[in-house]
C-alpha cells in the first residue's frame, strides 16, 4: 500500500482554464488547491469542485486579528471547504480562534513560505535560519492544536525528528525538471514523502504537462510503501 497524497495547485488566471484542467485530470487527482483570486473571479468554483467529488484546499493564508480569522474559517466551513491556511506567525490566539468554529475545515498553519531564504527572513527581523524558524513555529502551532502545517520539503525530516506529529503539507515540489519560479527550498515528490510529508502540492509540473492525468499518476508512483 502506498502512502502520501497529491494536491494539485490550480495556479492559473482564467476560471475556464482551471475547470478544463480539472476535467483533464479526471480521477487522477481528487484534491485541489484554490487561490483566493480564483474564488473572486469565479465565486461558484468551490461548489463546482465539490459537486465533482473533489476536496478543496482554500489557500488564503489568513493573518489577521483572531475574530476575523475565526469568521473566515467558519465561512469556509459553511462552503464545504476541506482545508484552509492561516499564518502560524500570527500567534497562538489567532490559531485557537481559527479552531473555534464547530463546523470548520482542517486548519493548516503556514510556517515559513517556500519562497523565502535566509536573507529574506533576516530582512524582517528573524535572526535564525529558516529551518530553525520553521521548527519554532511548528512547535507553537502543534501546541495550539492545528490540524496540520505547511512547510518546505527540506524541513519535513527535521520536524518529524523533533516530535511534530500533525499532518505536513509541502509545496516546493520539483518533478520532471519543473518547479514553481518563486520556490527556493525544494525537493522531489519521493524525497518529500520519504521524509514524512503527508501531502505534496504540485503546480507547474501538472499545469504545463501535455497529459496532466498521466503526470499525476507518475508523481503518485513515487510514493513510498506504508
Amino acid at each position: 500500500m502506498k502512502r502520501g497524497g497529491l494536491i494539485a495547485a490550480l495556479d492559473v488566471d482564467a476560471p475556464a482554464e482551471a475547470r478544463a484542467l480539472v476535467d483533464r485530470m479526471g480521477s487522477a487527482v481528487d484534491f485541489y488547491k484554490v487561490a483566493p483570486t480564483m474564488t473572486l473571479k469565479d465565486p461558484g468554483f468551490l461548489a463546482w469542485l465539490s459537486a465533482r467529488g473533489k476536496k478543496t484546499f482554500l489557500d488564503c493564508k489568513w493573518y489577521d486579528i483572531p475574530s476575523q480569522v475565526q469568521r473566515s474559517v467558519q465561512t469556509a466551513g459553511e462552503l464545504g471547504v476541506t482545508a484552509v491556511t492561516i499564518h502560524t506567525g500570527a500567534g497562538t490566539a489567532v490559531m485557537k480562534a481559527a479552531l473555534a468554529p464547530a463546523r470548520r475545515p482542517w486548519v493548516w498553519g503556514v510556517t515559513v513560505l517556500t519562497s523565502l531564504g535566509a536573507r529574506d527572513i533576516q530582512e524582517v527581523g528573524v535572526e535564525v535560519p529558516p529551518a530553525e524558524q520553521v521548527l519554532r513555529l511548528a512547535r507553537l502551532a502543534q501546541a495550539a492544536g492545528v490540524d496540520g502545517l505547511v512547510c518546505s520539503p527540506q524541513e519535513v525530516s527535521l520536524l518529524r525528528k523533533n516530535g511534530i506529529t500533525v499532518t505536513l503539507v509541502t509545496p516546493g515540489i520539483r518533478f520532471g525538471g519543473t518547479v514553481g519560479g518563486d520556490q527556493q527550498r525544494t525537493a522531489t515528490p519521493g524525497e518529500a514523502w520519504s521524509a514524512g510529508a503527508d501531502y505534496i502540492v504540485v503546480g507547474r509540473s501538472l499545469l504545463e504537462a501535455a497529459d496532466p492525468a498521466a503526470t499525476a499518476k507518475k508523481i503518485l508512483d513515487e510514493r513510498p510503501s506504508a
